[in-house]
């Protein structure tokens, strides 16, 4: 987000919170980020720790000066070299903050401290290639086993490859080559966290992955890792949804839609391909945050599959993979909360078929949420039996996958079933997703 947009979104929750529209700008933010201002009033924290997500005032960095209490240290270099320096400052965080996310067994703290001597090193093309080689490994990986198996996995290379940002590098195109690579991996970090249940993890690794992306000016990453938060909150407010607790799963539905809309910021440096994806989380979001906004759902499913079709083979290698059944799928998707709430269903139903009928091979995680998709909303619209057709496919395809992601879509349609739970057939099907349920928690 740039400095603008904290504050813009700032003081909507002001606003939403006081009845009386908040003040800050572009300028007050950077002050705050440089901590000329350290200490900002109360209804400013509390929309600050909003939109960034933050649990404490500490957390930004804010602390009251008057308290003799508190003792802050700061470098001399910090005092005085300015924004570029607050910005690597933050960049270090964040790698730091993944970094931490490893340190949970002797093995990959031994790991982590074996490659701390990368910091400083000099830093060529072959790093970059070993780098994106990497993120393209894990993610296939995850395409095709989920990522409950290899999480941890790249989490460890994750905090090897960050050390190598605070290397010297070969030239400034180098550099940002690295910083793109770095990007990647996290975003696939991130992608991988997400499915295997660790929500924290997913959402610092998308985070690190936005900010190399902007260092790099990678604006296709950047949208990528944006949409994977969104697609994280969507996931959240769905969980908020079956606590019943109304405010949290608000919160996550407004933090989905901006996460998606931010994505969109400068769609005309996207390639059709990503635009597409991107307008597909967009209306997933859409599709989730208001009943009212249905219409705008479909809007911008519409200029996805226009985006689609002008894609020209000139995209990023790390969206090779993505094609009709796959563009279908997330169609499918972004209307299937609209259509188990009471909305037009046949869309939702005939994009996910498409893909169910089309996916290709290799791509098991994804065809195994999509029919578990399916049969949640033929179950739904009263044809049991042929969700039962459906869901037994899912739960025998589920079986060679480790997805927490593919697990909650099996819980849902055994939800969706149990209004059905006297015939016998959706009885069965409930039972087998029970087994499989206790049998992963084992």
């Amino acid at each position: 987000m740039t400095q603008a947009q904290v504050a813009e979104c700032a003081n909507a929750q002001v606003e939403a919170a006081t009845s009386k529209p908040g003040a800050m700008d572009a300028d007050y933010v950077g002050k705050l980020e440089r901590g000329i201002h350290r200490w900002p009033n109360r209804d400013y924290r509390r929309a600050l720790r909003e939109v960034l997500q933050a649990a404490s005032d500490a957390d930004l960095g804010f602390f009251n000066p008057r308290s003799r209490i508190v003792t802050v240290v700061r470098s001399r270099q910090s005092e005085s070299g300015g924004d570029d320096v607050e910005r690597k400052a933050f960049l270090r965080v964040l790698a730091g903050s993944v970094a931490g996310m490893v340190l949970s067994d002797p093995l990959s703290e031994f790991a982590a401290r074996a490659t701390s001597a990368n910091a400083g090193r000099r830093i060529g093309t072959s790093e970059v290639q070993q780098i994106r080689q990497m993120a393209r490994m894990f993610a296939n990986q995850d395409h095709l086993y989920g990522g409950g198996l290899s999480a941890q996995g790249v989490l460890t290379h994750l905090s090897t490859a960050s050390d190598l940002l605070e290397g010297r590098f070969a030239s400034e195109a180098v550099r940002q080559h690295l910083f793109s690579a770095v990007a990647d991996l996290a975003d696939t970090a991130g992608g991988m966290c997400f499915d295997a249940g660790t929500h924290q993890h997913a959402e610092r690794c998308f985070r690190f992955a936005v900010g190399c992306a902007t260092e790099a000016g990678d604006w296709a990453l950047r949208a990528k890792a944006l949409s994977g938060l969104a697609n994280l909150s969507v996931h959240r407010s769905h969980q908020d949804d079956s606590l019943h607790d109304d405010s949290t799963r608000k919160a996550r539905q407004d933090h989905a839609l901006s996460f998606a809309e931010l994505a969109l910021v400068r769609a005309d440096r996207l390639t059709p391909v990503v635009r597409s994806v991107m307008h597909t989380r967009h209306a997933r979001a859409l599709g989730i945050a208001h009943p009212g906004r249905e219409a705008e759902c479909f809007t911008a499913l519409d200029v996805a599959a226009r985006c689609f079709t002008q894609r020209d083979g000139d995209e990023p290698p790390w969206i090779a993979y993505y094609d009709e059944p796959h563009l279908a799928r997330d169609s499918g998707r972004a209307l299937l909360g609209l259509a188990l709430n009471g909305g037009n269903y046949s869309q939702a139903q005939d994009h996910l078929a498409a893909a169910v009928a089309q996916f290709p091979s290799g791509y098991t995680r994804g065809k195994v949420l999509a029919i578990a998709n399916l049969a949640t909303l033929t179950m739904a619209r009263d044809d049991p039996m042929h969700a039962v057709t459906l869901g037994s496919q899912a739960v025998t395809a589920a079986s060679s996958v480790r997805s927490d992601r593919v697990l909650d879509a099996l819980r849902q349609l055994r939800n969706a079933g149990r209004q059905y739970g006297r015939v016998p057939a959706v009885h069965e099907l409930n039972q087998q997703i029970a087994q499989l349920l206790q049998a992963v928690a084992l």
